[in-house]
């Protein structure tokens, strides 16, 4: 899955990262600080019930973590990540394992520095 500009200002990114880990739910989220562009951004996982109550928990996660203008970069139900450049490129990916969300998320980012900033799975 590729971003293209329109989605760059997902992954615009922030503060540094403090890890959030969804527990075992149908749906999962990740969401990312889009104030600054960082390589560790801040961001949030969030699970829920429902897709809405994932997306509310990720951005309550991300603000924690400090972020600053936290964004929902995905939705999922099985497994999600998002991937920076840390120079504005940014990628997510959603997919039955970790690591083809990994993947997908890497090949969206384009940039020769992108890395793996977030991951998780409701079940694998």
């Amino acid at each position: 899955m590729f971003l293209k500009s329109a989605f760059l200002g997902f992954f615009l990114i922030g503060a540094a990262s403090v890890p959030a880990v969804a527990e075992s739910y149908k749906w999962g989220a990740l969401a990312l600080d889009t104030a600054k562009v960082e390589k560790q951004p801040a961001y949030g996982v969030g699970g829920g019930d429902d897709e809405k109550e994932a997306s509310d928990n990720a951005m309550k996660f991300c603000k924690d973590a400090g972020g600053a203008q936290c964004t929902v970069a995905t939705t999922y139900e099985q497994c999600g990540a998002i991937a920076v450049s840390g120079k504005g490129e940014g990628g997510w990916g959603k997919a039955p394992t970790k690591k083809d969300a990994e993947s997908q998320a890497l090949q969206g980012c384009k940039g020769d520095s992108c890395s793996v900033v977030a991951s998780d799975c409701n079940a694998e």
